[in-house]
């Protein structure tokens, strides 16, 4: 398929996922829909914490794009001492 990619190890990732991390570029582009004051949050004016949740909501999006993109099955680390 066209939206697979076959890793080192043969194991299929679906790139479907990556368009997820589009989200947050979208969430902060475009500045005249976030510059203003009102809403304020604990004294926040609603431009500081709307870019702050941002940055919240980013972190949860590349990790649950990373959970779906890695590899299934992992090569075992070696450990000093161990057989190769």
């Amino acid at each position: 398929m066209a939206q697979d990619a076959v890793t080192a190890t043969g194991q299929v990732r679906n790139k479907q996922w990556l368009w997820l991390l589009i989200l947050p570029w979208i969430g902060v582009v475009w500045v005249p829909f976030y510059n203003k004051i009102e809403p304020v949050l604990w004294g926040f004016p609603f431009f500081y914490w709307y870019q702050l949740l941002w940055v919240l909501i980013s972190a949860v999006i590349t990790a649950v794009v990373y959970m779906k993109t890695k590899p299934i099955h992992a090569a075992p680390k070696l450990t000093p001492g161990s057989p190769r």
